[in-house]
């Protein structure tokens, strides 16, 4: 973050001055102007401590780290075990005193206190049961809702959120999915949720309502074995990455049904697609290639929101999700078969990733990175 400047003006009043003498006459020319006393100025204040999260799914941990504001670099802090057996996908709630961690394979979810000050994990209790392979959780548009989906039972539960405790509450009773559902998302307006069903290959389709229930609304096919579903900020079209058909499918969003109607064919994107990540002003999609080692740089259409491939940056062994930095500079791809996280700067004008420095080293099988502020 740049520092800001302080804009100083400096009022200089000159007063001429007249020598009374008994044979002294007052200058001829104007007096010579005084020197202003330099005014110091007041530096600004130190950037916030920026954290990043790491969840580690065979050590069962999760790996904190500093981030450096100016060059993205993560420096390793602590290795936090989750309680659960398979930590894969983390959440952090709306006001960044809490994490969420699903474990696929105890069946549960650990939460986590968040210090601002050192980004340091306290364990809140112990790990709260969920479904059969929770595999994607995520923190609803109130902000007081964790939504979990159970990949092998084919469905979605609900805890409502203690605002002061981050405690979960388990809610009664489910919603549906289809075939072994893998990742959920909700509309940027909050009255639509998708989920992508894995075997199935298609999407379900839900409405929202006030007290955040969700209703289905029916199915959408998607090309083969769809691994993630990304909405784009205006909330006019949607992502899903085909990690069968190593493909990317854009979809049109009805934003009075919330129905999905496809645009074209797919944009190809060779090597096991598994993730798509849209920058904040929705002007790029970045793409983990799992089994091709890299990512995949698109240009969205302002108009359409149609996809152009840009660039291609390489990541370490089998990426399996990228994370924008809050402040959109940075990119970081957790490298789930070479336990690391790739570091990339973002060119802002044309969303090519570049290295900044080396890897660095996280848990076991390193699956998502989250960032507090």
């Amino acid at each position: 973050m740049s520092a800001r400047r302080i804009a100083r003006s400096i009022l200089i009043l000159i007063l001429p001055t007249l020598f009374a003498g008994c044979s002294a006459v007052a200058p001829s020319g104007p007096a010579p102007a005084p020197t202003p006393t330099p005014v110091p100025s007041t530096p600004p204040p130190p950037p916030a401590p920026r954290f990043a999260f790491v969840t580690n799914v065979f050590s069962n941990n999760a790996s904190t780290y500093a981030v450096d504001p100016a060059t993205g670099q993560l420096t390793p802090k602590d290795t936090v075990p989750t309680g659960g057996r398979g930590s894969r996908v983390i959440a952090i709630g709306p006001s960044g005193g809490f994490a969420y961690i699903a474990n696929i394979v105890s069946n549960d979810i650990s939460v986590f206190a968040i210090d601002s000050s050192n980004g340091s994990l306290s364990m809140v209790g112990s790990p709260v049961a969920a479904g059969s392979s929770p595999t994607s959780i995520v923190i609803g548009p109130s902000g007081n809702l964790l939504y979990v989906v159970n990949q092998n039972d084919d469905h979605i539960t609900g805890f409502s959120i203690d605002p002061n405790t981050g405690a979960l509450t388990p809610l009664s009773g489910f919603v549906p999915t289809d075939d072994v559902p893998a990742a959920l998302t909700f509309h940027p307006s909050g009255q639509f949720a998708y989920v992508v069903n894995a075997n199935s290959s298609d999407i379900t389709v839900y409405r929202v309502d006030n007290s955040g229930a969700l209703g289905l609304l029916g199915a959408v096919p998607a090309r083969t074995t769809p691994a993630s579903i990304t909405m784009h900020p205006s909330g006019k079209t949607a992502y899903v990455a085909n990690f069968g058909s190593n493909d990317i499918t854009t979809f049109s969003v009805d934003s009075t049904t919330g129905a999905l109607r496809p645009l074209g064919a797919g944009v190809e994107s060779p090597g096991g697609p598994t993730s798509v990540t849209v920058d904040s002003q929705g002007r790029f999609a970045y793409v983990t290639d799992t089994t091709a080692g890299n990512v995949s740089v698109f240009a969205i259409d302002a108009a359409t929101g149609a996809l152009t491939p840009v660039s291609t940056a390489l990541a370490g062994t089998n990426p399996v999700t990228l994370s924008l930095d809050p402040s959109g500079r940075f990119a970081y791809v957790a490298n789930f078969g070479s336990d690391n996280v790739t570091t990339f700067a973002v060119d802002p004008a044309t969303g090519a990733l570049t290295p900044a420095g080396p890897a660095v080293t996280a848990g076991t099988g390193p699956v998502w990175v989250a960032f507090i502020k």
